[in-house]
């Protein structure tokens, strides 16, 4: 079984982590009965360490301008239009599904050797590029390292990256010194949630330029 460990989990019970990596984390909380009780570990030693903080004076305005940036996001919100994701794939994880029903283009873009990608910019800041991913049976992303790191969760099927095998409900960790070439199992097709911080850098010099020349960096 592979999980997100404590340090992650500790940056998303206390607000630290990317909100892609939060909904990431709760989705996979949800698949992953070990990953919910590390969670929920996180999350309470964070509730008593509040407990035990000293409270501070917030500045003047700062209740105004968090009401402003909640009022903004809920607006946005409430004017998209609701896509058809009929579908789309079964047994979606409640957090994604959020995400997904406020998402304004849920659209397969192609990519090389059969792979998609839907792009979900709602869940995008800074340094930060989250998709889903659909791998066809026996095919995959190729080989490549990572500026920083990278976070995938299996929605469905499975994949071997050249090091294991990830199931529905795990998560692959790419450190930047790891190099893989993710592989969807023969059995089936794999769709994964993908939370990149940093570029993906291509080991194969024709793979990156095309890559390139055909827009499909988006990072």
């Amino acid at each position: 079984m592979h999980m997100l460990d404590a340090p992650w989990m500790v940056d998303v019970a206390s607000g630290a982590a990317p909100k892609a990596v939060q909904v990431l984390a709760a989705c996979h909380a949800e698949m992953n009965a070990d990953a919910f009780r590390l969670l929920n570990q996180a999350e309470q030693v964070m509730g008593s360490l509040l407990e035990d903080t000293e409270p501070v004076a917030l500045r003047p305005g700062a209740f105004e301008a968090i009401s402003r940036e909640l009022g903004g996001f809920q607006d946005a919100v409430e004017t998209k239009a609701e896509p058809q994701l009929e579908g789309l794939f079964n047994h979606l994880p409640t957090a994604l599904r959020s995400v997904l029903d406020h998402h304004p283009h849920p659209i397969w873009m192609n990519k090389i050797g059969g792979v998609q990608e839907m792009p979900l910019e709602t869940l995008e800041e800074e340094g930060v590029r989250v998709r889903l991913l659909s791998l066809p049976p026996g095919r995959g992303v190729a080989e490549h390292t990572h500026e920083s790191e990278e976070l995938t969760l299996v929605l469905q099927g499975g994949f071997n990256d050249g090091h294991a095998d990830y199931f529905r409900g795990d998560v692959c960790h790419a450190s930047p010194e790891l190099t893989h070439n993710p592989r969807a199992h023969e059995d089936g097709p794999c769709i994964c949630l993908t939370v990149e911080m940093g570029r993906l850098k291509f080991t194969h010099p024709v793979i990156a330029m095309a890559n390139m020349m055909l827009g499909w960096d988006r990072s």
